[in-house]
């Protein structure tokens, strides 16, 4: 098994014949903090985490992790409702487009140049098919209240 470390925004391990797939706990728990590590750079989502959801990373980041697991390795760890966080949240501050297209993007950024394979494909359509859903469920609701 190849050890990932988490690397910096940017940072590149190799080419893609060379690269960790998210296959195992280890890669998946490396993608996550990597991710997150985007994200509390930006200066737009960065705000939203941490002073308006007040995210206690040490508590969100395993559990982040543990979604990850169960939907890339079938693990069956992770038994939350995210849309109840998520619609918690856009009652306190709307998420917006923005905010979507932001946190796909970086997802997105994060995985490239440092995980490739089936896995990694897996987890780009679900992240697109989670921000696609939840952007359309926030917006429908918000619309049904106007």
């Amino acid at each position: 098994m190849t050890t990932v470390e988490y690397f910096r925004p940017g940072e590149s391990v190799g080419n893609d014949s060379e690269l960790p797939d998210l296959d195992c706990r280890e890669h998946i728990d490396a993608m996550v903090h990597g991710f997150y590590r985007r994200l509390l750079d930006d200066p737009v989502m960065a705000p939203l985490f941490l002073d308006v959801a007040r995210v206690d990373l040490e508590r969100h980041l395993p559990v982040i992790c543990q979604y990850w697991h169960k939907m890339l390795l079938g693990e069956r760890g992770y038994q939350r409702h995210m849309m109840e966080k998520h619609r918690a949240l856009d009652d306190r501050e709307p998420l917006t487009g923005d905010h979507h297209e932001r946190w796909l993007g970086h997802f997105m950024a994060n995985l490239e140049g440092r995980f490739a394979g089936p896995y990694t494909d897996r987890a780009r359509h679900i992240a697109q098919r989670v921000m696609h859903n939840l952007y359309m469920q926030l917006s429908t609701r918000r619309a049904k209240r106007a």
